[in-house]
């Protein structure tokens, strides 16, 4: 290698005496060093297949990386299994594209990158997002207008923080990998019915998400709790309610009395939610 190419791959690897933001250049692997804050937890998994994908195709894209100019190491922003992999092969260099980012924004990007390629688990954008909230103290508004969600979405997988790590890794080991399930199981561990909950996911009982929403109703604290009214599920006695009541069927009409009036009041409430949600308005 001459002297002067020498000399402009020294600039390039101090990262001072130009802007290199959106440049693409080979860069040594020893001056390379993943993120603390890679949003996937797995980060090795399938390193060993991508390796032979790299040793028959090359690299088919950039690894994305960032270095403040008074650091010594590139920061990796996406493809830590793309540079672990080109480790494993005993790459000297990999070709990388170079973005002049903050922590903010580098954490960001890696959890907009892994979303694109659907290689984040429900957990591990669980995770990534409780992180931007805390660290950077984003609203859930603000969350859904980064990546393309609506509030609600970000509202919903963000409950899902409410389990404790101990209660979602319980959910994982279960086989729970859908985030609509984890939603109706934070629900669940509110209401103090995990156990249940699992318990149903595992005997088959409880597959499906409007399984999961049918039990959590069924569960509902209150007046028509399970263990005061009604069938528990899964059981096959009936409970006994405190509150005596007759249901009469006259015609086109059902007449349904009782001489509380605090669970007559639950009754129309939960008569016109059920209707409404059956049948509608």
């Amino acid at each position: 290698m001459s002297s002067k190419s020498k000399r402009l791959g020294s600039l390039a690897d101090v990262f001072q005496a130009e802007k290199l933001e959106g440049t693409i250049r080979k860069i040594r692997l020893d001056k390379i060093r993943p993120s603390e804050s890679q949003p996937r937890q797995e980060r090795k998994k399938g390193v060993e297949e991508l390796a032979q994908s790299l040793d028959k195709d090359g690299l088919l894209q950039p690894i994305l990386v960032t270095k403040k100019p008074d650091e010594e190491f590139y920061t990796i922003i996406a493809g830590e299994r793309r540079y672990h992999a080109a480790s494993l092969l005993k790459w000297p260099e990999v070709e990388c594209k170079i973005l002049d980012k903050d922590a903010k924004e580098t954490f960001r990007l890696a959890i907009i990158e892994n979303l694109q390629r659907e290689n984040l688990s429900p957990y591990e954008e669980i995770e990534a997002m409780t992180h931007l909230k805390t660290s950077f103290s984003y609203t859930d508004l603000e969350l859904g207008n980064l990546f393309g969600k609506s509030r609600s979405y970000m509202t919903e997988l963000l409950g899902i923080s409410s389990l404790s790590k101990e209660d979602l890794k319980i959910c994982k080991d279960a086989g729970i990998e859908s985030k609509n399930l984890l939603v109706q199981a934070a629900s669940a561990a509110k209401k103090g019915t995990l156990k249940d909950f699992l318990e149903k996911f595992n005997s088959g009982e409880l597959k499906t998400v409007k399984d999961a929403k049918t039990f959590n109703r069924a569960e509902e604290g209150g007046l028509f709790s399970p263990g005061q009214i009604g069938t528990k599920i899964g059981s096959e006695k009936p409970a006994v309610s405190p509150y005596p009541y007759k249901i009469v069927k006259k015609g086109t009409s059902v007449i349904i009395s009782t001489e509380n009036e605090d669970f007559l009041s639950e009754l129309h409430k939960l008569v016109k939610k059920e209707i409404s949600k059956k049948f509608g308005k």
